[in-house]
């Protein structure tokens, strides 16, 4: 039988801000779960951290291999008379502005997709109802680390190089990115694992179940996307 997730207490007296429960996150998560659990919603909650991923990712990107790869697309296209040169020129120009607008779209899509994923597995798998809003707002606090990863992918891309990126792939830089091994290395992000663990922490204080509980199905889906991902790879 279907039950509703019981409310948790705040763990303070007074309501904190959205910039300190994404500064306050990287401290006690449980905490700051707790009291979006007992507060009204808050979407800010979620647009904030969002919009600074969307920032972070763009500029992260343009640092790395994507406006070569792009040129080089675009040049492919033209040489094939796919397009024409005019409308290649066209292309190049605009492409920095829809790059951007279709990471962002990316990102929004993800948090909510992300979001969906929580709400499924408390429904289907835990037999816990609570409001997908609720699951927006720990998912998009969660995402501040996901803007500290994009941080530290632009500080490694400065010191080591567009391939650099803080997964276990780094420790093997001379191996060729086609391998299967290193592809496998280069899912395994630090800053993936944290967040999922953040995650699974969410789902365990919406759902009043145990961290191994909520880690087990947020985990298994985590690797279940990885392993899909190398095999497209």
């Amino acid at each position: 039988m279907s039950v509703s997730a019981i409310p948790v207490s705040a763990s303070r007296t007074l309501p904190t801000s959205t910039c300190e429960k994404l500064l306050n996150l990287f401290v006690s998560p449980t905490d700051v779960f707790d009291e979006v659990i007992a507060s009204p919603p808050n979407l800010a909650n979620w647009r904030i951290p969002t919009l600074l991923a969307c920032l972070l990712t763009i500029i992260s990107l343009q640092l790395g291999n994507l406006p070569t790869q792009s040129s080089a697309s675009i040049h492919h296209l033209a040489q094939s008379g796919a397009i024409s040169a005019a409308q290649a020129q066209a292309l190049a120009g605009a492409w920095p502005l829809l790059s951007a607008l279709l990471v962002s779209i990316a990102t929004f899509a993800g948090s909510c997709w992300s979001a969906l994923i929580l709400w499924l597995i408390s429904r289907i798998l835990l037999k816990v109802h609570f409001p997908y809003l609720k699951a927006l707002e720990i998912v998009g606090l969660t995402g501040i680390i996901s803007v500290l990863g994009s941080i530290t992918t632009i500080l490694l891309i400065a010191a080591c190089g567009p391939a650099a990126r803080p997964a276990f792939s780094l420790f093997l830089p001379n191996m060729s990115p086609t391998r299967t091994f290193y592809q496998i290395l280069d899912t395994l992000n630090l800053f993936h694992l944290w967040s999922t663990t953040v995650l699974a922490i969410g789902l365990s204080r919406l759902c009043n179940v145990t961290f191994k509980e909520a880690a087990f199905w947020v985990f298994g889906y985590w690797m279940g996307a990885r392993i899909v991902l190398i095999v497209l790879q």
